[in-house]
């Protein structure tokens, strides 16, 4: 037995040996396998064809999950900026809008400085899409009477007719309880304008009066309202031959939808 492991062994070093002689002469300059490893080739080409398209697979499969956990948390990220953005564009279109209205008012203070301004926040209003009737946040305290005209930078809004100590209520214009008497910027013709149910303005005029669509109204010297304020342009004229009179339609110079800020303004009594 013992004969026979000595054997062994030394076969085996023997066949080591005439290996590493036969890479070592064949390993320059050969281009072409032997037969054995051709045989080799063949038989581990298949199987590593397949580990490897496996892997590739794998690799794939992972990289594209990858990938789309990074996608899906992008988008998140997006998403929540465009909402970001969204908000500040909104805010910045408020303020804009805010101070378009504030610099009207402003110009319109500069522009008539015979009158007392107070200046005024709405706080409420009647219900309705109209502000026929609304409240403010300025009263007694400040000054503020019963009659006060009410403005925008645009023009004319209405009157007070209550006052609190710290609150006012204002008749829009476009009420169909008030009526203001107006003339004619351009031809000094007179009349009387009142709201409606319909919100609208409508001015009853003689039948001679020369007043044409897009005249300028505004308030006369026979009015409760500070004379000279602006109400709107002519909308409409419909004759009323029988009646002897002229229906006239005048769209209001301010947005009643829109209103937030106003003016209660008071004449400066001159003193000589």
């Amino acid at each position: 037995m013992r004969f026979l492991k000595n054997k062994l062994a030394v076969i085996t070093v023997i066949t080591v040996f005439i290996l590493v002689i036969t890479v070592s002469l064949t390993a320059e300059g050969r281009t072409r396998p032997t037969a054995f490893e051709s045989i080799i080739g063949s038989t581990i080409t298949p199987v590593q064809k397949i580990f490897y398209k496996t892997g590739e697979f794998f690799k794939n499969t992972f990289s594209t999950l990858f990938e789309l956990k990074n996608m899906k948390a992008e988008n998140k990220a997006l998403k929540e900026e465009i909402t970001k953005l969204r908000e500040e564009n909104r805010k910045l279109y408020q303020m804009a809008l805010e101070n378009n209205r504030l610099r009207t008012l402003l110009e319109f203070k500069n522009n008539n400085p015979q009158y007392k301004y107070i200046g005024a926040n709405i706080t409420g209003k009647d219900p309705g899409n109209w502000f026929d009737i609304f409240t403010i946040d300025k009263g007694s305290k400040h000054g503020v009477e019963v009659n006060d005209s009410v403005i925008t930078g645009q023009g004319l809004v209405g009157r007070v007719i209550e006052v609190g100590s710290n609150y006012s209520k204002v008749m829009a214009i476009i009420d169909e309880r008030s009526s203001v008497s107006i003339i004619v910027n351009r031809t000094r013709d007179t009349g009387i304008v009142s709201g409606s149910v319909d919100s609208e303005l409508i001015a009853i005029m003689p039948l001679e009066s020369d007043i044409v669509k897009g005249d300028d109204i505004i308030t006369s010297n026979f009015s409760t309202f500070e004379e000279g304020l602006y109400v709107g342009k002519v909308e409409s004229v419909e004759k009323q031959e029988r009646k002897l009179q002229k229906i006239v339609k005048i769209k209001t110079s301010v947005d009643f939808k829109r209103l937030e800020e106003v003016f209660v303004i008071k004449k400066i009594d001159v003193v000589d």
